[in-house]
């Protein structure tokens, strides 16, 4: 095959593919042949907008439960309230709750799983990933006990003594008082072994 045919015939496989246009191409609107409107075909299942109970724009809030089993016995549920809520606000309503609101809330401690919480931090960044759903429980501390201003109503009843000491919940508490006031996680678990071990050695639990 000379060269020549062979050019022949390889435009004349080219003059039926379709022409490549240029990128600055552009056409002519009184010339362009009008054509239906391109569709997507039907899903095999038509997918549905998730309700939500929330309007537009609007931010999620969760229930904030306040928990203490210590002196001041305290039990605080806070609805409504938004994520960016900040642990140094927590302590305020504490303050508010036990009456000691005038006298700052250093002597107040908010933890969740037996962790402290910087003021700083809000409710979301506590929680991180984690999914709550639409209630959240926080344990509450007071350094020192009652305040002043003491907390009026019955004296909490419950177990006492050995009992207490006996129980996984007081030594949990104790380890999360400790790596609250030690701020060393290590630290505080080498103290909280060396008590736990020194009880032990006095009997069985």
């Amino acid at each position: 095959m000379t060269e020549l045919s062979f050019a022949k015939n390889f435009l004349s496989s080219l003059s039926s593919r379709s022409i490549k246009l240029q990128a600055d191409y552009v056409a002519d609107p009184k010339t362009l042949e009008v054509k239906g409107p391109y569709t997507l075909p039907r899903m095999p299942k038509p997918m549905h907008r998730p309700a939500t109970s929330q309007p537009p724009g609007s931010s999620p809030t969760i229930t904030i439960l306040l928990k203490s089993l210590r002196n001041p016995p305290i039990s605080l549920s806070l609805s409504s309230q938004s994520l960016s809520t900040s642990i140094h606000d927590l302590k305020n309503a504490v303050a508010k709750e036990i009456g000691t609101e005038g006298s700052g809330i250093e002597h107040i401690r908010v933890l969740y799983k037996k962790k402290p919480c910087p003021d700083s931090k809000t409710v979301k960044e506590i929680l991180g990933d984690e999914d709550v759903g639409t209630e959240v429980e926080f344990s509450i501390m007071v350094i020192g006990g009652a305040t002043r201003d003491e907390v009026k109503g019955p004296v909490a009843q419950g177990a006492s003594g050995d009992e207490v000491l006996g129980s996984e919940e007081f030594w949990d508490d104790l380890k999360g008082f400790l790596v609250q006031r030690i701020r060393d996680e290590g630290k505080a678990a080498e103290v909280w072994e060396t008590f736990r071990q020194g009880w032990r050695a006095k009997g069985p639990i």
